[in-house]
């Protein structure tokens, strides 16, 4: 009887450990299919800043600071050396 006990308590801990995979393969396969949003171009003009690119794009409450830094990290240019014409790209959201 004891050794019929351990048994299903085995069996049982094993389907709970196979039902704990599988969910968490299913969870994290949901998180790869959200598509990331693009960014925009922007071409930049004489006179321009990232500061002032930053704040003409940026959402109401969010910190520019981080704005200006992934402006200047996706579009691989340095903050003092805006050229008229460039192409930068603006992080969406």
């Amino acid at each position: 009887m004891q050794k019929a006990k351990l048994q299903l308590t085995v069996r049982l801990s094993l389907l709970l450990a196979a039902l704990c995979v599988v969910f968490l393969m299913i969870g994290g396969s949901a998180e790869a299919d959200v598509p990331t949003p693009e960014p925009t171009e922007y071409v930049v003009e004489a006179g321009d800043t990232l500061w002032a690119i930053a704040s003409a794009s940026a959402e109401p409450g969010s910190d520019l600071r981080r704005l200006v830094a992934d402006i200047a990290r996706l579009s691989g240019v340095d903050a003092d050396a805006l050229q008229p014409g460039q192409i930068l790209l603006i992080p969406a959201g």
